[in-house]
């Protein structure tokens, strides 16, 4: 049974103007309803970890620790495990952006091969984001992501001297009794892909797959959107005291929500499907740029 449920406290839900119900649309067991997460139908696919855009979804899969595990192999391959008992239960986690953060440092190769016979809608989405990965690879002059087949190796059978038959036995049985003991403690794992991706280093360079941002409209400074973000992808910068004033974006931690676009009192903010460079918004009248020079100073928030 999937142990999975969504954190009300990062939800979008209790937000005004704007709307979510990505994680409810992307389920193909319709599992989700109402915020609530139906463990008979769940299957743990994880594809509403890898859509929900604030890290709400809580599972019992380690997914920070499973893709670190992937960084420290020789070449990186992605498997499920069906083909490696260690790796994620499900690929379906994953999305173009965590796939660019693995990719973009090193080869990735991942094993998609099982995917079509045991979870059409996995598989379905695993295609798109690969796609979309591969794009940017492309375009970076990086090696794109290998589709391989990794064959999953039979767990070797112990052998066991006559002479050490009855000790084997007692430890055997005194192992599964921890074992057990183990498997009666529920984990809960929070998994927020924005900051997996802002702790690696080196720096996540940002892509086109990444979305961007624009200002559409005069801008008055009055930092709503940047006390709304709930990734803190937007920062009000200043000079100093009486100084021009910018915004600062990170497309790295944006996932497009839409709560700084739905709430902006002067509807100054317009979110892109993807991002084009321009990290910096001055907001007295210059032209934005990629860098500023009030990138460093920062207007605290309290």
């Amino acid at each position: 049974m999937a142990k999975r449920e969504i954190d009300l406290n990062r939800c979008l839900f209790h937000y005004t103007n704007v709307t979510c119900n990505r994680c409810e649309t992307i389920c193909p067991k319709q599992a989700i309803k109402n915020r609530e997460i139906d463990a008979e139908k769940c299957d743990n696919c994880g594809l509403c970890t890898a859509i929900c855009p604030t890290g709400a979804i809580h599972s019992d899969t380690d997914y920070d620790n499973a893709l670190t595990a992937v960084q420290n192999l020789e070449p990186q391959v992605l498997m499920c495990q069906k083909v490696s008992p260690g790796s994620m239960p499900c690929l379906g986690a994953l999305n173009r952006r965590l796939l660019w953060a693995l990719a973009s440092q090193k080869p990735l190769a991942i094993d998609t091969s099982r995917c079509a016979s045991c979870n059409p809608a996995v598989a379905k989405w695993l295609e798109q984001e690969i796609d979309a990965c591969n794009e940017s690879l492309q375009e970076a002059n990086k090696a794109p992501l290998k589709l391989v087949r990794v064959k999953a190796a039979p767990a070797p059978a112990p052998s066991v001297p006559r002479r050490s038959f009855f000790r084997s036995l007692f430890t055997a049985a005194k192992e599964g009794a921890t074992e057990i003991a183990a498997a009666q403690v529920e984990h809960r794992y929070a998994f927020d892909p924005v900051i997996w991706l802002a702790k690696q280093a080196p720096p996540i360079d940002p892509a086109a797959i990444f979305p961007g941002l624009t200002l559409k409209a005069p801008c008055n400074s009055c930092g709503l959107c940047t006390m709304l973000c709930p990734e803190k992808a937007l920062t009000l910068t200043r000079a100093s005291e009486q100084g021009s004033a910018c915004l600062q974006f990170s497309p790295i931690k944006c996932t497009a929500c839409g709560l700084c676009t739905g709430n902006c009192p002067q509807q100054s903010l317009k979110l892109l499907p993807s991002f084009q460079g321009t990290t910096t918004f001055p907001l007295d009248g210059q032209q934005p740029s990629p860098t500023s020079p009030c990138d460093s100073f920062k207007l605290s928030r309290g």
